[in-house]
């Protein structure tokens, strides 16, 4: 109320001295006292307007700035996933095969020893047989038939294979003999002796009875295949507890096709003079 009082008297004064200038004065001022009195009214309005304003400004840079800053690590994560995925696939059917690979190397490997081993005891044997063969070079001497012992790729073999090496016929004076051959190669004496398996043994002692022939077993120890250091012709029946022993010298034979043939002819007459030793004897009981 004292502010209007005061503004009254003086407009009232000017009135008593008119002055255009006092009239801008008085407009101006009145304009201010407004202006001041509707700041007064609502002092949070232009800083709430400002603060509004830049809060959204700086929502909209941050949403312009946060799809780049995200997608740059997502973009990181999604090539580390890629790559990740990428190396699981190529090494999956890797492992998966390496497995299978390893179990079928190994059985690929076993297979080719094994034929390496067959291979390489066939040629030794195959030598020492020709070497024995070649001991029948002689005209009392006839090779009437060699036993092949092929097999096929699946280990097929023929029954005749499993029969004696060399079928012999050997003229003796007058008449003619026939028997068998079986040879056997060692790098080496075993304590002095030489195994054979048992049943192979037993083989051909149903061979000897089944064919009524004898069955004789050549044996090279030592030197090599095709020329053994030392050659013994057992006689099956001679043969005891499945092995040859290096003391029995009265086998060993000097490789010669005329020692051959002597030690063979000295053989079968011990044989035929134990046969009729023993004819009389059986008609006696």
């Amino acid at each position: 109320m004292f502010f209007v009082k005061s503004l009254n008297n003086f407009i009232i004064s000017m009135k008593k001295r008119p002055n255009p200038m006092a009239y801008f004065l008085i407009i101006a001022g009145v304009a201010a006292i407004v202006a001041g009195i509707v700041m007064l009214c609502n002092p949070g309005q232009d800083a709430s307007s400002a603060d509004t304003t830049s809060m959204s400004a700086n929502s909209v840079n941050a949403r312009q700035e946060a799809p780049a800053a995200m997608r740059q690590p997502d973009a990181a994560v999604a090539s580390e996933s890629l790559s990740a995925s990428t190396s699981a696939a190529a090494s999956a059917p890797a492992n998966t095969a390496s497995a299978p690979n390893s179990a079928t190397t190994s059985a690929s490997s076993q297979a080719d020893a094994e034929s390496s081993e067959y291979s390489d005891s066939k040629k030794k044997g195959d030598a020492f047989e020709d070497f024995v063969c070649n001991l029948l070079n002689d005209w009392r001497l006839k090779l009437l038939d060699r036993t092949q012992d092929k097999k096929s790729s699946a280990g097929v073999v023929a029954e005749s294979s499993k029969n004696p090496d060399l079928h012999i016929q050997q003229k003796r004076g007058n008449s003619n003999i026939d028997y068998y051959i079986e040879c056997k190669y060692r790098s080496r004496w075993n304590s002095g002796e030489v195994h054979f398996e048992g049943w192979q043994l037993e083989r051909y002692r149903k061979f000897q009875k089944a064919n009524k022939r004898k069955v004789i077993i050549a044996l090279g120890v030592g030197g090599t295949p095709a020329k053994p250091a030392e050659l013994m012709l057992v006689p099956l029946d001679s043969i005891h507890n499945d092995r040859i022993r290096q003391i029995d010298k009265q086998y060993v034979v000097s490789p010669s096709p005329d020692n051959f043939v002597r030690y063979i002819d000295n053989y079968f007459t011990t044989v035929f003079q134990t046969a009729r030793s023993r004819k009389p004897r059986a008609a006696a009981d």
